[in-house]
């Protein structure tokens, strides 16, 4: 399987990077600066042959052009994980930008450009990596009003692909509560655990599941 992650520097997206590799699928991954990343570049020692490191800040107005360049060469694409997210706690006008621009709009026009790829994958999946803070429905406790915002728009991305591109299959996943720079050393789900699930549920999406929001194990969540 041919996969593309973005955000694959630290957290999360290192964690998929890495046990994708571990099951023999070819990725690229993408970081803003990979240069930086001691866990990305180990793994590039590891598996050479697998794994391509793209350098890009995928809010740059050429980034999608720049990923979709970079498999240019490969047959098909088989699923790209928008996983790159940020969490800005203010309420500042560029707060809501890049909030929006990195969570939301980033991920609709990389999918798009990997379009031509995607379609000539037997099963083309985009899984975007939302949030719980995005569900409407579970909003008890108010705050973090670009996050929240921000996810709930890619929720409503999401929908928009799988309304009308009918032959993709795009899911929207909530990838749990978990240990990383953005949440925190007391989240009770590690990267391990999440990606693990992640991975699972996202070999298990079908067609009728296009669309839809679930967690990291697979349940869905409502709206």
């Amino acid at each position: 399987m041919k996969i593309v992650i973005t955000g694959a520097g630290r957290g999360l997206g290192l964690e998929l990077t890495t046990q994708a590799l571990h099951q023999v699928d070819t990725v690229m991954a993408t970081a803003r600066e990979p240069e930086k990343s001691e866990g990305l570049n180990a793994l590039l020692k590891k598996f050479p042959a697998t794994l391509q490191i793209v350098k890009v800040d995928i809010t740059a107005a050429d980034a999608p052009k720049r990923i979709a360049s970079a498999i240019d060469s490969w047959d098909c694409l088989d699923v790209v994980i928008n996983n790159a997210g940020i969490l800005r706690e203010g309420m500042t006008l560029d707060d809501f930008q890049q909030s929006f621009h990195v969570n939301s709009v980033a991920p609709l026009f990389i999918t798009k450009a990997l379009f031509a790829k995607l379609r000539k994958s037997k099963h083309p999946r985009a899984i975007h990596i939302s949030s719980l803070m995005g569900s409407i429905d579970d909003n008890s406790s108010g705050g973090h009003y670009a996050y929240r915002a921000s996810k709930t728009a890619l929720n409503m991305i999401n929908k928009c692909l799988a309304v009308e591109e009918t032959w993709l299959t795009s899911t929207v996943f909530h990838p749990g509560w978990v240990q990383t720079d953005m949440g925190g050393s007391n989240a009770p789900t590690s990267v391990q655990e999440s990606a693990a699930g992640l991975l699972n549920a996202m070999d298990n999406v079908e067609k009728e599941d296009s669309g839809c929001f679930y967690d990291f194990r697979g349940d869905k969540i409502a709206w």
